[in-house]
């Protein structure tokens, strides 16, 4: 099934280059093999699961970051009315570019 799943304009290199394959949302946004376009390329989605934000935050590499500062920055900038707290449970949806015939 196609999915729609929004992207900061900052994580189109990392996504376009395979460096960002995982986003962390506060609600499931698809199931494992769904595809979603972004960026002019397609994806799909390998696994969903749901992690505490601090077991999400070691992935900060996967999620496109520079740093694991760079991460808790960007969580904060995306989520401005809700803090960041390492407990708090969220989905995590890791995907991979794929080609379409």
């Amino acid at each position: 099934m196609q999915v729609k799943i929004p992207f900061l304009e900052r994580f189109r290199e990392p996504m376009l280059n395979g460096i960002k394959t995982m986003t962390s949302r506060t609600r499931k946004y698809g199931e494992v093999g769904d595809t979603f376009d972004v960026f002019g390329s397609t994806f799909q989605i390998t696994q969903v699961c749901r992690l505490e934000l601090g077991d999400i935050a070691s992935f900060w590499k996967e999620e496109g970051c520079q740093t694991l500062d760079d991460f808790v920055k960007t969580w904060e900038k995306i989520h401005p009315n809700r803090p960041y707290r390492l407990s708090d449970r969220f989905y995590v949806h890791r995907f991979k570019k794929v080609n379409v015939e």
